[in-house]
C-alpha cells in the first residue's frame, strides 16, 4: 500500500496509523470525528492514481473500499458541476455518458453489497473507472470554456510560459532553446551551490547565467533563496539544527547576501519554498512564521522593485499526517496573508510520477479541484514548477527515494506507464487546466532537459542529449496557439 493516510475535514491530513490485516485496511485515528481513507490505486487502463473515500465514521464492520472511492468521486463530479456551473452538457458529451455509467454502476453496487460483496465489487469498479474518467473530461471541458474567454479578454497576451534549467547546462543549445520557446527563466538559486562550506562561495555558474538572461532580457524567477530541502541546504547548516538564533541570523545573512548581488536583475524571487514542510530542522510554528517573515520583508527591503514569492511544495498535504511540526499547505498560506506579510504572490510547486513524498500521481479532476482551492487566497498563483517523468523511475531509483525497490516505481502514473507520449499528453491537459483558470499567470516546467541531479529524473522536456521529446513540441506549440489568433484554438483530448 503507498501514499496510504488519512484525510479529515477541508482536505486536510489526519495523523492515524494503518496496517493490513486479513484482507482489509485497519485505521488508528489520532482525533475524533469521520475521516477519508487516501491511497495509491491501480485503476486499470486509467493508471496507477492516489485516490480517497468520503468522510467515513468509525465502526467494526468494513467497509467496500471500491464503493467507498466510487461514492467520493461521485460526490466530487456533482460538486464541481455546481461550482463551474457545468449543468447544462449536451447529453451525448462523454462527460455525461460516462457520469451516467458511473452513477448507475454505483446503485447497482449498493444494492447487492451486503448479499454478494464480490459482485458489489465488480460494480464499484467498472463505476469508479468510468466517474474518473467522467471526472477527467468535465475538467478539460471547463478548462477549454475559461481558456477561450481569457484568450478574448487578453489576459493571456504575454508572460505565461516559463522553464527551469540546471546550472551545469549553460550551453548555447539550451540558451537558444529557452530564448526562442519561453517569456521567462526559473533559475536555481540553491544555497548549498552557493557556499558549499561556510564561507566559502561560488558563484561563477549562476552569474553566467544571470548576464546571459540580462543580457537578453529574459525575465528571471530566480530561487528559493530559503529551503530546508536537502539538495537546497548546505551540509554545513545542521550544526545549528538546535539553536534557532544562530540558525535565523544565517539566513538573514544569505538572503540579504544573495538579493544584494542579483537585485538589478530578477524579476520575482522566490523566498521561501516548502517550509511548511519543515522536513530538515525541529521548528515550531512561531518559529517557521517568524523566518517567513523575516525572509519576506528583508527581500523586500533590499530590492523594492521585485515581486516576492512564496512558494508551495508537496500542496495535497499528505506530509501532515507523519509531521507533528509541519503546516498544511493552504493554512500556512492563509496564515502569511492574515499576518500581514508582505508577498506578491504564491507558488505551487506540482511533480508526479516520483516514488517520494508529495510526488504520488493524481488525476486531472483532482489538480483541477486542488487549484481552485488556492483561489481562495486572494493572490495570483503561479505553478513554479510542474512536471512528470518521460519513462517509468528505475528500480535502483525508486528503493533510494521510497519506492518499493521491486523493479516499478510506486510514484504511480497516469493512464498508461510513462512514456514520452505520456508525458506530452499530461503537459498539454495540465497546461489547459492551469491556464485556463484567471487567477493562475504562468506555468513553469520544471527542466529545460534532463540531468544528473533532477528532482524529478527524467522530467526535461528533451533528453540529457538535447533530443526533443513529445513534451517539448506540445508546449511550444500550445504558446503559439495562446498567444495567436482564436479560431486556432487547440482542443485537449484524454489519450485512449
Amino acid at each position: 500500500m503507498e501514499n496510504i493516510h488519512l484525510v479529515g475535514a477541508d482536505n486536510i491530513a489526519v495523523r492515524a496509523t494503518t496496517h493490513f490485516q486479513d484482507g482489509m485496511i485497519v485505521c488508528d485515528k489520532r482525533t475524533v470525528g469521520p475521516a477519508a481513507l487516501s491511497l495509491q490505486f491501480q485503476t486499470g487502463e486509467l493508471g496507477q492514481l492516489t485516490l480517497q473515500t468520503t468522510l467515513l465514521p468509525e465502526r467494526d464492520e468494513p467497509y467496500l473500499l471500491t464503493l467507498e472511492l466510487l461514492r467520493h468521486r461521485l460526490m466530487m463530479l456533482i460538486a464541481k458541476q455546481e461550482d463551474w456551473a457545468m449543468f447544462e452538457m449536451e447529453s451525448d458529451h462523454p462527460a455525461v455518458r460516462r457520469f451516467d455509467l458511473a452513477r448507475n454502476r454505483y446503485i447497482a453496487a449498493l444494492g447487492c453489497e451486503n448479499e454478494d460483496p464480490a459482485r458489489a465489487d465488480t460494480l464499484s469498479r467498472e463505476g469508479l473507472l468510468a466517474g474518473i474518467d467522467a471526472s477527467e473530461e468535465l475538467a478539460l471541458a471547463h478548462a477549454e470554456l475559461l481558456l477561450r474567454r481569457r484568450r478574448i479578454s487578453g489576459q493571456l497576451s504575454g508572460g505565461a510560459f516559463g522553464c527551469g534549467v540546471d546550472l551545469d547546462q549553460s550551453i548555447p543549445e539550451v540558451r537558444a532553446s529557452l530564448l526562442a520557446n519561453f517569456d521567462y527563466l526559473r533559475l536555481p538559486t540553491h544555497w548549498k551551490r552557493i557556499e558549499p562550506q561556510e564561507q566559502e562561495f561560488d558563484w561563477r555558474q549562476l552569474d553566467g547565467w544571470i548576464e546571459w538572461a540580462m543580457r537578453i532580457r529574459l525575465p528571471i524567477l530566480a530561487g528559493p533563496i530559503i529551503s530546508f530541502e536537502s539538495s537546497v541546504m548546505p551540509d554545513w547548516l545542521a550544526i545549528v539544527e538546535h539553536d534557532y538564533e544562530t540558525l535565523r541570523d544565517l539566513l538573514y545573512e544569505h538572503t540579504e547576501r544573495l538579493v544584494s548581488r542579483y537585485r538589478n536583475a530578477v524579476t520575482v524571487w522566490n523566498v521561501l519554498s516548502g517550509i511548511h514542510v519543515n522536513n530538515q530542522f525541529s521548528l515550531n510554528l512561531e518559529q517557521l512564521m517568524d523566518i517567513t517573515r523575516m525572509a519576506a520583508m528583508l527581500t523586500r527591503k533590499v530590492q523594492p522593485n521585485a515581486r516576492t514569492l512564496i512558494e508551495i511544495t508537496q500542496p495535497f498535504g499528505e506530509y501532515y499526517a507523519q509531521n507533528i511540526r509541519s503546516i498544511p499547505p493552504l493554512i500556512y498560506a492563509d496564515m502569511i496573508i492574515q499576518s500581514g506579510i508582505p508577498v506578491d504572490t504564491f507558488g505551487v510547486k506540482l511533480l508526479m510520477g516520483c516514488p517520494r513524498e508529495g510526488h504520488f500521481t493524481r488525476d486531472l479532476m483532482q489538480i483541477s479541484a486542488l487549484l481552485d482551492r488556492f483561489s481562495g487566497l486572494g493572490k495570483p498563483i503561479h505553478l513554479t514548477a510542474v512536471g512528470v517523468p518521460s519513462q517509468t523511475i528505475p528500480a535502483e531509483n525508486a528503493k533510494s527515494n521510497g519506492g518499493n525497490g521491486n523493479g516499478i516505481a510506486s510514484g504511480g502514473y497516469w493512464r498508461r506507464p510513462w512514456s514520452a507520449v505520456v508525458q506530452g499528453h499530461w503537459l498539454e491537459a495540465l497546461y489547459n487546466i492551469a491556464l485556463s483558470k484567471p487567477f493562475i499567470e504562468s506555468v513553469a516546467w520544471v527542466d529545460i532537459a534532463d540531468h544528473d541531479k533532477a528532482e524529478l529524473p527524467f522530467g526535461g522536456l528533451t533528453a540529457d542529449d538535447l533530443r526533443t521529446k513529445s513534451a517539448f513540441r506540445r508546449v511550444t506549440a500550445l504558446r503559439k496557439v495562446l498567444y495567436g489568433p482564436i479560431d486556432d484554438a487547440m482542443h485537449p483530448q484524454l489519450p485512449d
